[in-house]
């Protein structure tokens, strides 16, 4: 018993079992630590090891059933209700695509060589080189016995890891085994897991951008069919982005050339191209689908039709545009909010593909239909119950206003192009829509009862008056449009930037004419008055964008009262949005010449300037600061006064009189005044002469001797400050420049 004690005592303890769960996990690890070195294709250890391996892994996705190497987060996403088409392969999903991927045959090097051969041989023997490229297509074949069994395996990893090498393998495969993958990705699209199905959704919208042969399209047409009638709603939604896009790569899979690349996008045949009337039967069979999802009884599905409207029309081609139109005029009263929302921003995007689809010469087919029928459905939703609706189509109206504007200058512009966008008679019928829809339109919305519909609206003219600067492209020579992408539901706020107003052309061009700015001008003297401040802040943004619209200067006086009005303001950011406004509105002048800007300046600005400094309210002053330094640093001050005879008696130029302003508060008994004296002189010092600045510079040695000399008013900021300009003022006599290391 002593000897068996001994024995016992002696042996090692068992390892500790480790369940099926952690053993994948570690051996994910390890699969994800080495996926660099097993994946180079120029290693020859994983080249010798590439077909033992592949079927390891093939063994490893196997045994995961329960997707264990799929990264957490994807996972815990896709079986929510927000999920997508899962993008995480996993480790050894990974790591297998990537094998194939880089492999040395895939990579078509021993396919060159036998097309080079090929070629020889069919030149040699006087033969057509037709099927020429079909040898590049063989390199995949041997790959596809490893889809196979990962598609009839019992694992969901697995299954899903067969239809994401769908995509790799297309292109390399002949036609024969390119059947065979078809099946296999058919199979998945039928699948019991959800997840399997959207991940073949994915696979199939990317394989629509490698059809270069026309056998494919009814296969992808049917695919598109079936995921229209899957129970998840997300998998139908995936449909209609299928069908757009794989509409959009009909004229590849007949007339495509597969060495540039599936971004290049080939355009519709003309209609006496025999090739028309087959990618035209091929549409008549996707239209259906997306007219049946707009029907769908899941409101996440018609979203994603209302998304995509204009999409789908501009791949279709302007023939089916009337279908596109009455579908989007049934969603713009569809009982989702957000669907009706996101439907009314469609309205201008799909306005735009329809008018700016024809070549010059030629009315759109749609244009009377397009604006007809769309902009009276979206008219009615003025009066929708949701704010986020009435939201929505503050901003539709405010591109509508940009695109139907943009195209009456287009077409008035060219003079000597009488044919251009069918002639007056179209730029007449796009005015009465603006005149008669869109302007009244945008009035009632800036009386609604919501702030952020007012807001929104304003933002509108705004936006519209800046996207008028910029021409207006055709859609018909453009060769790639799939980069562009879906508006979103929320509006999005305009940001002016100081500096955008440096630049000497305008910023803002006319989008209105001059009756149009006085029937708003009432409406927005009653906005800047609103007990909303936010609504008040967003009135006056709008000014730069109006003064454009008007040469009388009567009418600029009056846009220019309400932003004095507004000065005076009892919430700080409104007041500080007046006088940026007050003081650049010049700049949106310049396309009436330099002197209406000037005029702006001298008559109206520094006037009121003049006003705040003089004001016993010590915050009128600090804005007299504010607007001295928002003139100078955006170098919108003319030299001369306008009026001659000011000139010619000697008086101060507009620079001088700022000037002058600026160190009349140098005294000021409110120290928070004094000190801005001193920092806005030496922020704008670079703007003045040497004469100016030895006035500075005196101007700023006796404030400092105020300072010193009187204890109560005694302020070390003020002394910083002026010590800080007369830097300034040193380095610019001296030639220096504004080094920013003084600064």
């Amino acid at each position: 018993r002593g000897r068996g004690g001994r024995g016992m005592g002696g042996m090692n303890p068992p390892p500790p079992v480790l369940s099926s769960d952690k053993l994948l996990t570690q051996i994910g690890d390890v699969l994800q630590r080495m996926m660099t070195f097993l994946a180079d294709p120029k290693s020859p250890p994983a080249a010798m090891l590439r077909g033992e391996l592949i079927a390891c892994l093939c063994d490893i996705l196997d045994a995961d059933t329960e997707m264990k190497l799929s990264d957490e987060d994807n996972m815990s996403s896709a079986q929510g209700e927000g999920a997508g088409p899962i993008a995480d392969l996993g480790a050894a999903g990974s790591l297998l695509k990537l094998i194939i991927l880089n492999c040395t045959v895939m990579r078509t090097m021993e396919c060159e060589r036998q097309r080079s051969k090929s070629r020889k041989a069919k030149e040699e023997s006087g033969e057509t080189k037709e099927d020429d490229s079909a040898l590049t297509l063989h390199a995949g074949n041997r790959f596809l016995a490893v889809v196979h069994r990962l598609a009839a395996s019992r694992s969901t990893s697995a299954r899903i890891t067969a239809c994401s090498l769908g995509p790799v393998l297309w292109s390399r495969l002949d036609f024969p085994h390119q059947l065979q993958l078809r099946g296999v990705i058919t199979r998945a699209l039928h699948d019991v897991e959800v997840i399997v199905r959207k991940s073949t959704a994915t696979v199939l919208h990317e394989i629509a951008e490698l059809v270069y042969d026309s056998r494919c399209v009814p296969w992808l047409v049917l695919m598109c069919e079936r995921a229209m009638t899957d129970p998840e709603p997300q998998l139908r939604s995936a449909a209609m982005t299928l069908t757009w896009h794989l509409a959009e790569h009909l004229p590849n899979a007949f007339l495509g050339d597969a060495s540039k690349g599936s971004r290049y996008l080939r355009r519709l045949p003309s209609r006496e191209d025999p090739i028309f009337a087959d990618v035209y039967l091929l549409q008549c069979k996707l239209l259906p689908v997306a007219t049946r999802l707009a029907e769908d009884r899941a409101p996440h599905v018609r979203l994603a039709v209302a998304a995509q409207c204009e999409r789908l029309c501009d791949a279709l081609g302007d023939h089916w545009s009337s279908v596109i139109i009455d579908v989007l005029v049934a969603l713009l009263t569809d009982s989702d909010e957000r669907v009706r929302g996101e439907a009314v921003l469609c309205v201008p995007r799909l306005a735009d593909i329809v008018l700016l689809s024809s070549p010059p010469g030629v009315i759109p087919a749609g244009e009377s239909s397009v604006l007809d029928a769309l902009l009276p459905a979206a008219i009615k939703l003025q009066k929708d119950p949701a704010s986020s609706v009435r939201v929505a189509l503050a901003t539709a109206a405010g591109e509508m206003l940009t695109l139907l504007v943009g195209l009456q200058r287009a077409a008035e512009v060219p003079a000597k192009e009488p044919e251009r966008m069918g002639g007056p008679i179209s730029v007449r019928y796009e005015k009465r829509h603006v005149d008669d829809r869109l302007i009244p339109l945008v009035q009632r919305l800036l009386h609604d009862t919501d702030p952020e519909v007012t807001s929104s609206a304003l933002r509108a003219v705004t936006n519209a008056s800046r996207g008028a600067a910029k021409d207006v492209p055709r859609r018909y020579d453009t060769d790639d449009d799939d980069t562009a992408s879906v508006a979103s539901m929320q509006s999005q706020t305009t940001q002016t930037t100081t500096s955008s107003f440096g630049n000497k052309k305008p910023v803002f061009l006319p989008v209105l004419s001059e009756e149009q700015v006085l029937r708003l001008l009432p409406t927005l003297s009653e906005l800047a008055d609103s007990k909303q401040w936010r609504v008040r802040q967003s009135a006056v943004e709008i000014v730069p964008a109006l003064l454009g619209c008007t040469d009388k200067f009567e009418t600029r006086a009056d846009i220019a009262h309400m932003c004095m009005r507004l000065t005076k303001d009892r919430v700080d950011a409104v007041r500080k949005t007046a006088a940026e406004c007050l003081c650049l509105g010049g700049t949106g002048l310049g396309s009436h010449g330099d002197d209406a800007s000037s005029e702006w300046i001298t008559a109206l600005v520094i006037p009121q300037m003049q006003s705040c400094s003089k004001d016993i309210d010590y915050r009128q002053r600090l804005l007299c600061l504010k607007m001295v330094e928002v003139i100078l640093i955006n170098n919108v001050c003319p030299a001369k006064w306008k009026d001659e005879s000011a000139n010619a008696e000697g008086k101060n130029t507009p620079l001088r009189e700022l000037l002058k302003l600026t160190l009349s508060l140098a005294d000021d008994p409110i120290a928070n005044v004094r000190l801005n004296v001193g920092r806005v002189l030496s922020s704008v010092i670079s703007v003045f002469g040497e004469d100016e600045c030895r006035v500075i510079k005196y101007a700023m040695l006796q404030q400092m001797k105020k300072e010193k000399s009187d204890e109560r008013r005694r302020d070390r900021d003020v002394n910083f400050y002026a010590t800080k300009c007369l830097e300034r003022v040193r380095h610019k006599v001296q030639g220096d420049g504004d080094s920013p290391a003084e600064i």
